[in-house]
């Protein structure tokens, strides 16, 4: 298989990352099905997060880590920008979603994310951004960090709803 296709110019050897990406919100979905009826807002005893709060903070970083993402796609050396995320919770409402609502929010902040780097080429991922605390990451380093980070979060959702 070729790296690109040449037809359209979308990368073929990063696909695999996209899909799992595009994938993130079916699998947020599967576990909230096998756990319909646990509550989301119960707070764990240990003062972790409940289950709520983590999918607002899924939602909230795959917003903005899919602007980082762009910015990095589309500029040069672009620096993530930090937010509250307390009050961006806040201010949308998130912790007081339904379940549905939680995965179509998710789907579409990531949607937008997706269909950037089904557009990207392959020689595109190489391009750095600046993460403040990360330091210099190409497009598919903070793409697979991203990864990275909603898939501990999707356990973490899976060991709070198992309780």
């Amino acid at each position: 298989m070729a790296r690109i296709d040449f037809v359209t110019g979308a990368p073929l050897r990063y696909m695999p990352l996209v899909n799992e990406l595009a994938m993130m919100p079916d699998r947020v979905e599967a576990v909230l099905s096998a756990h319909a009826g646990a509550s989301l807002t119960h707070a764990p005893a240990d003062g972790a997060w409940p289950a709520a709060r983590v999918l607002a903070h899924m939602l909230s970083y795959a917003r903005h880590n899919g602007r980082f993402i762009f910015m990095i796609a589309n500029m040069t050396d672009p620096i993530r920008t930090l937010w509250d995320e307390d009050a961006e919770i806040a201010t949308e409402g998130w912790l007081n979603f339904d379940p549905a609502h939680f995965v179509a929010t998710l789907d579409a902040e990531t949607t937008a994310t997706v269909d950037l780097l089904s557009r990207t080429p392959d020689a595109s991922w190489g391009r750095p951004g600046v993460h403040p605390s990360d330091g210099r990451r190409s497009l598919r380093q903070q793409l697979q960090a991203h990864l990275d980070h909603m898939s501990e979060h999707l356990a973490q959702l899976e060991t709070l709803l198992s309780a």
